[in-house]
C-alpha cells in the first residue's frame, strides 16, 4: 500500500513539477485523491464488505479531495459545524455524517438536528438534553449514538483516548444513566448505537481487535439491558501509518484475518441488520500527500549543513515536529530536482524566526542545490489545517489533487490580506 503512492509520484518528472511550482508557486501541496479511493475500497474489500469506511474530514478537509471520494466512503466523520457545511458543499448525503467532538454547540447541534445527520455522538448530558429541547423545538428526532469512555484501557494506541479520565464520551460505568433518560425520551430521539474511539497509532492488530470486541460487548449487553437496539456501532479508527518509514503500518489483511470471526459473529446474532463503521483520516491520507518547497539559500554553521526553503511549520506544523508527540521525529524528504545526487546529512528549515521551523533534522538528503524542490512525502494528513498559517503573514499553499490522471486545484492559495 505505501510504495504504491510513491510509485505515484514517481510517475511525475521533474518537468511536471517544476511546471507546478512555476504555475502555482512554492510552497504547495499536492494530494493523490484516487490512492485515497485505493485505500478506502481495500479496506473495504479486506473485511469482507461486512464494514463500512467513513472518512474522518479532521485529517484532510480539502473541498477537491472530499468531492473525488464521495460515492467511495460510506461517510464522514466530522467535529464540527464548519466541517458539516464543508460536506455538505462536498454533496454528501447527511444521512452519512457522524458528528464527534465533546464541545458541540447549541447552534452545531441544531444544525445537524435539521440537516438530518445520521449520527451526533453525545458526549455528555448537556449534550443529550440539547437534543431533546432541541427536537422539540423543531418538531424533527435527532439521531443519536453514545459515545463512550470504556473502562478498558487500551495499551497498543499511541495516543490513549479512552480506559481513563477524559474529556470525550461518557465514562462506561455511567451510562445507565445516559440509558434512562434516552429510554424516557423515545418520542423526540432516534437512538442509534455506540461510538468507541479507543486512541489513534495503533500498530498491533491485538491492539484494535481487543478494543473492537470490547465495544462489541457493550453494545450487546445495553441491548440485552435495556432493549434499545444498536443499528450502528462506531469502531471509532486509529489505524497505525508511520511517517518516517514507507513500510511501517497496520496490516490490513492480518486484521482482517483476526477481527473478522468476532464480526461475523455479532451480525449473526443481531436481530436487526448493524452498521459497523470504521472512522479513518491518517490511515487514508498520510501516504496521499507531499508538501513541495525550493530551497532559497544554505550555510554551514559550526560544522552544520543548513539549506534553508520557502516553506515550513507555518503551513506544515507536523513536519515541523510541533503539532505533537506522534510526530516528533523527521519526515520522509526527497530531492525532487536532484533525486540521484549523493546523499549528504543536513538539516532543512523553514524561513521563520523561530528554531524549531525544521523540516528535518540530520537527515539524509540528496545534495540540494539553490533553487531544488524539496518534497516532505506523508503529507496527506494533518498538514496545511493543522498549521499556523497565518504565522509570518506568507501567502498560504495551493493545494492541488489528483484524480483520474487530472490535476487540479482543491484550494487556491491566499495572501494575508485575504484574511482581513
Amino acid at each position: 500500500m505505501s510504495t504504491q503512492n510513491l510509485e505515484r509520484w514517481n510517475e511525475l518528472s521533474k518537468k511536471e513539477f517544476e511546471d507546478m511550482a512555476e504555475q502555482y508557486g512554492t510552497p504547495f501541496y499536492l494530494y493523490d485523491a484516487d490512492a485515497i479511493n485505493h485505500r478506502i475500497n481495500f479496506i473495504r474489500e479486506s473485511m469482507d464488505n461486512l464494514v463500512e469506511v467513513f472518512y474522518a474530514v479532521k485529517s484532510n478537509p480539502n473541498l477537491g479531495i472530499l468531492r473525488t471520494i464521495n460515492g467511495v466512503a460510506n461517510g464522514l466523520d466530522i467535529s464540527s459545524g464548519g466541517e458539516l457545511e464543508q460536506a455538505e458543499l462536498a454533496g454528501f448525503d447527511m444521512a452519512g455524517i457522524s458528528f464527534a467532538g465533546p464541545a458541540k454547540t447549541r447552534n452545531e447541534l441544531l444544525a445537524s438536528i435539521e440537516k438530518g445527520v445520521g449520527c451526533i455522538s453525545i458526549e455528555s448530558m448537556r449534550e443529550l438534553n440539547e437534543c431533546i429541547d432541541i427536537s422539540k423545538q423543531v418538531a424533527t428526532k435527532a439521531n443519536i449514538v453514545i459515545r463512550i469512555n470504556p473502562k478498558l484501557l487500551n495499551r497498543a494506541f499511541g495516543m490513549k483516548m479512552g480506559g481513563r479520565p477524559i474529556q470525550f464520551g461518557i465514562d462506561e460505568e455511567n451510562i445507565n444513566i445516559i440509558l434512562e433518560v434516552i429510554l424516557a425520551n423515545t418520542q423526540f430521539i432516534n437512538f442509534k448505537g455506540i461510538h468507541i474511539y479507543a486512541g489513534s497509532q495503533c500498530f498491533e492488530v491485538s491492539g484494535i481487535v481487543e478494543g473492537v470486541k470490547n465495544t462489541l460487548r457493550i453494545a450487546r449487553e445495553i441491548e440485552t439491558n435495556t432493549g434499545l437496539i444498536c443499528t450502528t456501532i462506531n469502531l471509532g479508527g486509529g489505524f497505525g501509518v508511520s511517517h518516517t518509514d514507507n513500510q511501517n503500518e497496520l496490516d490490513v489483511k492480518a486484521l482482517a484475518k483476526d477481527l473478522l470471526p468476532s464480526i461475523k459473529e455479532f451480525h449473526q446474532n443481531s436481530e436487526v441488520p448493524c452498521k459497523i463503521v470504521f472512522e479513518l483520516g491518517r490511515f487514508l491520507t498520510a501516504n496521499a500527500g507531499l508538501y513541495i518547497s525550493r530551497v532559497i539559500s544554505s550555510k554551514e554553521s559550526r560544522g552544520k549543513q543548513f539549506f534553508m526553503v520557502d516553506g515550513g511549520l507555518h503551513h506544515h506544523l507536523a513536519a515541523a515536529g510541533t503539532f505533537g508527540s506522534a510526530f516528533r521525529s523527521n519526515f520522509i524528504l526527497k530531492n525532487i530536482s536532484h533525486p540521484n545526487a549523493k546523499l549528504i546529512e543536513c538539516n532543512v528549515a523553514g524561513p521563520s524566526c523561530n528554531p524549531t521551523d525544521l523540516l528535518g533534522m540530520k537527515v539524509n538528503l540528496e545534495q540540494p542545490e539553490q533553487g531544488d524542490l524539496i518534497a516532505v512525502l506523508k503529507s496527506g494528513s494533518y498538514g496545511f489545517t493543522a498549521s499556523p498559517l497565518l504565522f509570518l503573514g506568507r501567502q498560504t499553499p495551493t493545494e492541488l489533487v489528483i484524480h483520474n490522471n487530472e490535476i487540479f486545484v482543491g484550494r487556491h492559495s491566499k495572501k494575508m490580506l485575504d484574511f482581513n
